[in-house]
């Protein structure tokens, strides 16, 4: 009876031993952080020099004390690491370049919000995002289409359409103001173009047009270098008003000309093709 006492006191003690090491085991306390959660991302400009305010600004890119932390869709939470201090907080506004998905990046022609500051552990806040554009932008081409004439024009031969402001208000078609309208009928392209060609910069990755649209048939863009169409993007039906951002860098830079005009060509067919356009804005940095 003894010997069986003694065994099971020194089991017990092996246990003991053997689990030691768990019941000791230290876990690091979660870092000090709190929450931003964007309630808008929106565009700030200056009228008339800058043009609208309409964006499509859809994701927000993170930078914590100069460290990216991550790519945030406009309205979700974005987490702040302090580790109890104050903390410097830059945001970028990120875009679909070309109107693709899968091609989130930050728009090279907005600047970062800039925000120091020190939050409680846990703390959420909400905030809106401002946009402006970058000191030193340049705004070789606007139009919004609320001036008599108009800077986008039928192509030569094209004269038998027209290409009409779009001055009914009120009506649901519209954008802001007025907007242009373009209605293509039988088996033929319909283009108009910039009334004048502009001289960008090549090699220059921040080049682009911005453009809001919506459309019943799929449409281009591109650019006229040396009375040739060079294509740049076709761009798929979309039945509500959309904003796309048009990278123009890489045909710009491998144009044989210094000077191009931007094109619109809406393709014919039995139906008809309808487009309309706003705020275009070809612009550089």
């Amino acid at each position: 009876m003894t010997r069986l006492i003694k065994s099971a006191c020194i089991l017990f003690c092996c246990a003991g031993i053997l689990f030691l090491p768990l019941s000791c085991k230290k876990y690091a306390p979660a870092p000090d952080a709190f929450f931003i959660r964007s309630s808008a991302a929106v565009s700030v400009t200056s009228a008339t020099i800058q043009g609208s305010t309409s964006n499509n600004i859809t994701d927000l890119f993170l930078y914590v004390n100069g460290q990216f932390q991550g790519t945030y869709p406009v309205g979700n939470l974005m987490p702040i690491v302090t580790k109890g201090q104050g903390v410097s907080i830059n945001v970028f506004a990120g875009i679909k370049n070309n109107g693709i998905k899968s091609t989130t990046t930050p728009y090279p022609l907005y600047d970062k919000v800039e925000v120091d500051t020190f939050a409680e552990r846990g703390q959420n806040i909400q905030r809106t995002f401002a946009f402006h554009y970058i000191t030193g932008v340049q705004f070789a081409w606007l139009e919004a289409f609320e001036t008599p004439g108009t800077s986008l024009v039928l192509r030569p031969g094209m004269d038998t359409i027209t290409l009409s402001k779009y001055r009914k208000v009120g009506l649901p078609d519209r954008f802001e103001g007025k907007s242009a309208y373009i209605y293509s009928s039988g088996n033929y392209n319909f283009y108009c173009e910039s009334s004048v060609d502009y001289a960008l910069p090549k090699g220059n990755s921040d080049v682009y047009l911005e453009l809001n649209y919506k459309c019943d048939a799929a449409f281009s863009v591109g650019i006229v270098d040396n009375g040739t169409d060079i294509e740049v993007l076709g761009i798929n039906p979309h039945s509500d008003w959309n904003k796309i951002y048009i990278s123009l860098a890489n045909p710009v830079s491998t144009a044989a000309s210094d000077k191009v005009k931007i094109y619109f060509k809406v393709p014919g067919g039995a139906n008809g093709a309808h487009v309309w356009l706003d705020n275009i804005k070809l612009l550089y940095l």
